[in-house]
């Protein structure tokens, strides 16, 4: 699953015990962070048949990465200051990096699977955040055995945000537990640079970086201060939200992408219903009318036409858009209906794109 990806200040690099040394290595180890998945795209468009919208989500990636590590080196050499680093749902901020990674987790062989718990909620300096989160899943990617899942729970309590990053490699031995803060790194390749500088940011901010407990493999526990306002649907952020008010169904059987997507939705303004089958499908049509429905294909595969009508008989101006990444092109029974379809993996600025330019096609019809 793919989020949007915004292009983020580039994280400060805060020097360890004010060695400028340390600054630099910090900064570099980042940009080589930002070149990783930046090559990784550039690979995957190159040697896989790719059609014109997965192409553009890889380009979109490319520049996004290649602006961080620039802004990052631009920093660290004085050349240009940090701008105002603003405050970014938590939902939405996880689901960016893990799109961004999308082609190292394939590589390795690994899922990666995102659990959201709780409340949604926004995090400042969220380009920090998404920073130590790319580092940790690098990490986890690192040790993960092929054919395993690396999960990423993300929740929150009454003054954090609390991302943890578990992996199903072989652990850290309890000798090391410490001293992998410290730049003992067994990491192919690593140079014990990005849990130190990860930790020294969140401690900075208020928050901390840890390795916790864990019947088997790693998991890392990130703490970082909520947002001034918790809630990423409070009144005053909906106001200026691309999707306020904008009543959107989610049928999708996938339990962590609904999750996430209704995260992202409503950081934009949107009220989300999720229906994850077609009897809770028929629960939903039932409620109320909605503006827009987001189709994933495969909970209503043994009827799709059936299941259409049903949601036009409820909601007759509905906007449809279909996400599946089980075909090429939209079904024969959908022609006619001014339906758009956006192809898994995708990222959320697509999906709201997509709802936007569908509501318009709606109004004219």
């Amino acid at each position: 699953m793919l989020y949007g990806s915004r292009v983020l200040p580039g994280p400060r690099v805060t020097p360890a015990a004010d060695d400028p040394q340390a600054d630099v290595a910090a900064a570099l180890h980042e940009v080589s962070n930002a070149l990783t998945i930046l090559l990784g795209w550039v690979s995957a468009a190159r040697t896989e048949p790719v059609d014109p919208l997965t192409l553009r989500h890889a380009l979109q990636v490319i520049e996004e990465q290649a602006r961080i590590a620039r802004r990052i080196a631009r920093n660290a050499t004085g050349a240009e200051q940090d701008s105002v680093d603003l405050d970014e749902p938590l939902g939405a901020l996880v689901g960016a990096a893990v799109d961004a990674l999308s082609v190292e987790a394939s590589a390795a062989g690994v899922r990666i699977q995102v659990e959201a718990r709780g409340p949604g909620c926004s995090v400042a300096r969220a380009s920090e955040v998404r920073q130590i989160l790319t580092n940790l899943l690098l990490n986890a990617l690192a040790f993960a055995p092929r054919g395993s899942q690396v999960r990423v729970e993300v929740g929150a309590d009454a003054t954090m945000a609390i991302v943890n990053v578990q992996d199903e490699g072989p652990g850290v031995d309890a000798d090391r537990r410490a001293r992998i803060f410290e730049g003992d790194s067994t990491r192919r390749g690593g140079a014990g640079i990005g849990l130190r500088h990860g930790r020294s940011l969140a401690r900075a901010a208020g928050g901390d970086l840890d390795l916790v407990p864990s019947p088997s493999g790693a998991r890392f526990r990130l703490a970082w201060p909520l947002a001034r306002s918790r809630s990423i649907a409070a009144p005053a952020a909906r106001k200026a939200a691309i999707l306020d008010g904008t009543r959107v169904l989610v049928l999708e059987d996938d339990e962590h992408v609904t999750d996430l997507l209704g995260m992202a939705l409503e950081a934009r303004g949107a009220i989300v219903t999720i229906a994850r089958n077609r009897e809770e499908l028929a629960r939903a049509l039932a409620a109320g009318q909605h503006d827009a429905a987001l189709i994933d294909l495969s909970p209503i595969a043994a009827d799709v036409h059936g299941a259409v009508v049903a949601l036009r008989q409820s909601s007759p101006s509905a906007a449809l858009v279909f996400i599946s990444g089980s075909s090429a092109r939209l079904p024969d029974a959908l022609a006619g209906e001014g339906a758009l379809w956006v192809r898994k993996p995708f990222e959320i600025g697509e999906v709201v794109a997509a709802v936007l330019t569908a509501r318009g096609n709606q109004a004219v019809r």
